[in-house]
């Protein structure tokens, strides 16, 4: 069914007039994000996918009905979004990535998203409601235009030619912010480009860092960290800026320990001299101080030929010679039944009693198949048929018995460049590649990651000798 409703649009694209100007309605794309580097939509998350937007205006005198009119990208002209609704006249609707995929997928076509190609691309607005395809309006871009967080956009609105909206990152336009959902001339609310935790899930002993990292042309003149403890009544004291300037700076805000057990939620808002930004509520629970088990070894993209056989098997596969280590940096045994390793896709691998008891200081290595030979303590193959770890960014997380989330680690293109992201030294808060600890090796699955482990060298050499 999929395939019959694409090719049928595609034919009545080809037997169609082509209008390829804005129509007398007045209905026009009229600002677009290709390269989305922040939050977008508003849900907290920034993805690359999700956060791409395109924004269709309505610049005639009268109320437009949407319904038929469909954006579709590429030279292909595949259909990634079907409007609904009436759009009044001067108003306008935002697509983001993330509708696109849910349209895609209610409506039988693979779930691309906009996908608005950051090598340069074109998009189209089509109505298809008399039963005839029109083309309503198009657009075609170089990489050129393209930068993160920078928007393509007429000015004036609906009828000028194309400018860039770079003030988050120059590349020569406007010195003006992105402005998806109202005019182009307008000053937008301050935008959010990350949040972050430190450490991303605190235990008793840890004081959290929360930073977020805005910008606004116009300034910003607050930003506010909202919480609460067990859903009481909590506080609402101010960020410093530690970092850049008023219109695109880092905010910082660190809150003493919490108890083991105690549920945090909380918010951020960014206010400028006009307008605001607030977050949705974000959350986590605070672990026991005393549980330590973090990842400490990933590697995504093994080394080419013979030197990327990890596993020892005598056979380099990408697949199988891909690895995820843990390490138990506490002081007590740690029970891992039921422990799970998952990525942003699905469960690769789910401990069983085999690898019941992780005593202090023990590493365990997962790869992703294959026969792992000639190692010393704890190595399994994954439970799911692989780890499938993206060499362009992923995921990595480790959950207990109960579907906690233990630890994480979130990679981007550092992860394709044949050696492991490790922690260093092992058990520390910074993850960096094997060459830039300055490591010999790619990778070192079942060993310490300098030689200098947090782990002493009495409770290593005790590990050892339980595997002789």
């Amino acid at each position: 069914m999929r395939c019959a409703l694409h090719f049928c649009l595609l034919a009545l694209l080809v037997v169609s007039t082509v209008v390829p100007q804005v129509s007398d309605a007045g209905l026009a794309i009229n600002e677009f994000l290709p390269a989305p580097g922040s939050d977008w939509d508003g849900d907290a998350d920034a993805d690359s996918k999700k956060d791409e937007w395109a924004e269709v205006v309505n610049s005639g005198p009268s109320p437009l009905d949407l319904s038929g009119y469909l954006l579709l990208n590429s030279t292909d002209r595949r259909p990634v979004y079907g409007f609904t609704g009436s759009l009044g006249p001067g108003e306008f609707v935002t697509v983001y990535g993330s509708e696109a995929t849910a349209w895609e997928s209610e409506n039988g076509h693979s779930s691309i998203g906009l996908s608005l190609n950051n090598t340069g691309d074109m998009l189209w607005l089509v109505s298809v409601s008399t039963g005839d395809t029109v083309v309503v309006d198009s657009v075609s871009y170089a990489s050129a235009s393209v930068g993160y967080d920078v928007s393509v956009g007429r000015s004036p609105d609906g009828t000028g030619p194309w400018v860039l909206y770079d003030h988050f990152m120059p590349k020569g336009g406007t010195d003006s912010d992105p402005t998806p959902g109202a005019a182009n001339s307008s000053d937008p609310p301050p935008h959010i480009f990350r949040i972050g935790r430190d450490p991303l899930y605190p235990t008793s002993a840890d004081a959290a860092t929360m930073t977020v990292e805005a910008g606004d042309a116009s300034g910003i003149s607050q930003v506010l960290y909202a919480y609460q403890i067990n859903l009481e009544d909590g506080e609402e004291p101010t960020m410093e800026l530690i970092s850049g300037f008023a219109d695109l700076g880092t905010w910082a805000y660190t809150t003493l320990p919490c108890a083991a057990g105690d549920t945090i939620r909380y918010r951020f808002s960014v206010l400028g001299p006009a307008s605001s930004t607030i977050t949705p509520w974000m959350g986590y629970r605070v672990r026991s101080g005393s549980l330590r088990v973090r990842l400490n070894e990933i590697l995504a993209d093994p080394p080419a030929e013979l030197a990327g056989d990890t596993n020892r098997d005598g056979v380099r596969d990408a697949a199988d010679d891909e690895f995820v280590e843990i390490v138990n940096c506490g002081a007590t045994e740690v029970d891992l039944s039921g422990w799970s390793l998952t990525d942003a896709t699905s469960v690769r691998h789910v401990f069983s009693d085999s690898a019941s008891v992780m005593v202090s200081g023990e590493l365990v290595t997962v790869f992703g198949g294959g026969v792992p030979t000639g190692f010393i303590g704890k190595v399994f193959t994954a439970s799911g048929g692989g780890l499938g770890l993206a060499n362009s960014g992923d995921v990595v997380y480790l959950l207990d018995d109960t579907g906690v989330i233990v630890d994480v680690h979130s990679y981007g293109g550092e992860g394709g460049h044949d050696e492991a992201m490790i922690r260093y030294p092992d058990c520390g808060d910074t993850w960096m590649l094997c060459s830039e600890a300055g490591l010999e090796t790619a990778f070192t699955p079942q060993e310490p990651n300098d030689g200098q482990s947090a782990v002493s060298g009495t409770t290593w050499g005790n590990i050892k000798s339980l595997f002789k």
